[in-house]
């Protein structure tokens, strides 16, 4: 009887040493499912993120004397939503100005430190003078940033990104922005100008300078300051 009982002791820890195997093997499967789904969820959520994007390729047109806070948003905000994205440095024929103090290649030289190869740059001399705002002005233009992504073997040109208070809409024939979405955001989110920049910069107030320009930048403020009071307006207002 003992014996008996004994090898029922033992037949019954058999079984359960059984069971606990296979629970621990239907944990590992279903850890292992676990994982794989975790694994296709995060490359689908990747994929999406990358092609989520609504806009191929845009642009967006400054003077940057010098870039700030409210260039970046705009530029920011065309990263957000486009594949490529080309900054045109317009007037880039003109420094040594009170409207146009910045050699275009400083300009240019700023904007690359703050976004790298994020971003296409290309200088854009005026098409006649720096005040034609023409259709022929925004054709101008319209076909220098279509050129561009042309030249690349990038998707045609589908959105323009600027300040809400510029009447830029205005600049072209309606035919000429077919395909081109317009995104405009209010100035208002940044409410600041390159003019209140450089008056900082005349009266030496690097206190409010700094809070309009990004910290990647703050080191140029002694260059900044120099470059411009070497124009003899600027030169004449810091006196």
């Amino acid at each position: 009887m003992e014996k008996e009982k004994e090898k029922e002791k033992e037949k019954g820890q058999e079984q359960e040493q059984e069971q606990e195997q296979e629970q621990e093997q239907e944990q590992e499967q279903e850890q292992e499912q676990e994982q794989k789904q975790r694994q296709a969820q995060g490359q689908w959520i990747e994929q999406v993120q990358l092609q989520d994007k609504a806009f191929r390729f845009g642009f967006v047109l400054g003077r940057f004397q010098h870039v700030h806070a409210g260039h970046e948003l705009m530029i920011d905000t065309a990263l957000q939503v486009c594949d490529k994205v080309l900054v045109l440095v317009g007037s880039a024929q003109l420094e040594g100005t009170l409207r146009n103090p910045y050699s275009a290649e400083v300009r240019m030289e700023l904007l690359r430190r703050l976004y790298g190869e994020r971003v296409e740059l290309a200088m854009l001399p005026d098409y006649s003078h720096e005040n034609d705002h023409s259709h022929a002005w925004g054709s101008y233009l319209l076909k220098a940033a279509r050129n561009y992504g042309r030249e690349r073997a990038y998707q045609e040109l589908d959105l323009m990104v600027y300040g809400s208070d510029e009447e830029r809409a205005a600049w072209f024939a309606k035919e000429e922005l077919n395909g081109v979405a317009q995104l405009a955001l209010p100035r208002d989110r940044q409410p600041i100008s390159a003019t209140r920049l450089r008056e900082a910069l005349v009266r030496d107030d690097r206190g409010l300078w700094e809070q309009h320009v990004n910290e990647a930048l703050h080191c140029e403020y002694d260059r900044l300051r120099g470059l411009l009071l070497q124009i003899p307006e600027y030169k004449a207002q810091a006196k």
